[in-house]
């Protein structure tokens, strides 16, 4: 079928004698393969209105079009600024939980450095470098508890600001990790020094043996059984009275409680570090082989067992198998230190 578009009037037929004010008509004609022909008739005011309407249509689909290129290109974005918003509130969890896991890491370093003081001070040993608060605890702050609460109560950002807070955040973090972790490995090197230190003062024999004057040093003497033999006396000999009670002077184990020649009742104590104790003469031992004692408990008491020439108490002092001279571990002056039994 084809269309033939003819311009008519309305009044076919007639002569126009001049500018006519009808209304001109467009007629189009479909004729079909077969001869069959149509024609539709349309006014100037109806094509303007089809041709106006058409502009409107494609007006409207050009608008609806960027319409909806705007609406799609929003919800992009929406869906970006949702997906960031997720995406920071894991990282500021994951910080939260960072900065309470370094808290309790501080938390248990501060407790530590407690324990290390407290313990050091009952020894009376106090690192010269350390300077405790008013209450005795670590002056270090809290930063972690600090700016894990800061994370939880600081104002709304917008996303730039936020997204740099949490950059700046983590790099915070994993300084204040390093420094825990470097903190932590200090305090434990620490604490084994110490458990080191107090382990050898515990050690280390520092009182007096009992109460009483020294009657003889320790080095080469003239024998007491001989007028003119020397001898070398691997002690020293402390003037005391029958049943003055002996104590140990330092913490340790007891490795020989029995009689023994020349000594009589005697009490040797290992006391690690490469300390061992002496103590002869006895006239009664109050410990027995493999006891643990402590400085200032009662072993024994003074008599004249063995070889004595009266009542006396036989101190001596091995450093690593050798004797030393025992007062060197002792307090010089009794006007300045106590001897009494402690």
């Amino acid at each position: 079928m084809s269309g033939i578009v003819g311009r008519t009037g309305r009044a076919q037929g007639r002569p126009r004698m001049g500018k006519s004010s009808a209304e001109e008509h467009f007629t189009v004609f479909f004729v079909s393969s077969r001869g069959r022909s149509r024609s539709v008739s349309f006014g100037l005011r109806t094509l303007r209105f089809l041709t106006w309407a058409l502009v409107a249509c494609v007006g409207g689909a050009v608008a609806l079009g960027f319409a909806f290129h705007m609406s799609r290109k929003e919800l992009l974005d929406l869906r970006y600024a949702r997906d960031m918003v997720e995406a920071q509130k894991q990282q500021i969890q994951s910080l939260e939980a960072q900065f309470s896991a370094l808290n309790e890491r501080l938390r248990q370093a501060e407790s530590a450095e407690v324990q290390i003081r407290g313990f050091l001070q009952r020894e009376g040993v106090v690192p010269q470098t350390y300077e405790p608060t008013a209450d005795g605890r670590a002056s270090q702050p809290r930063t972690g508890q600090s700016v894990s609460r800061g994370l939880s109560s600081s104002r709304i950002l917008d996303a730039k600001d936020l997204s740099r807070r949490i950059l700046v955040l983590t790099s915070e973090a994993s300084g204040l990790s390093d420094r825990t972790t470097q903190v932590e490995g200090r305090m434990s090197d620490l604490r084994e020094e110490a458990e080191d230190l107090v382990a050898l003062l515990r050690a280390t024999p520092c009182i007096w043996p009992t109460d009483g004057e020294i009657s003889s040093g320790f080095g080469w003497r003239t024998n007491p059984f001989g007028e003119y033999e020397s001898e070398y006396h691997s002690g020293v000999d402390i003037a005391a009275q029958w049943w003055d009670p002996i104590v140990a002077t330092a913490d340790g184990t007891v490795t020989f409680a029995g009689y023994k020649y020349g000594y009589g009742w005697t009490v040797v104590i290992d006391h690690g570090k490469g300390f061992e104790t002496l103590y002869a003469h006895c006239c009664r031992l109050e410990v027995e082989y493999g006891q643990r004692v402590t400085r200032g408990e009662v072993i024994g008491y003074v008599g004249e067992s063995g070889s004595a020439t009266g009542p006396h108490l036989h101190y001596e002092v091995h450093v690593w198998g050798e004797c030393v001279d025992p007062m060197q571990y002792l307090p010089q002056y009794a006007s300045e230190v106590n001897r009494s039994v402690r």
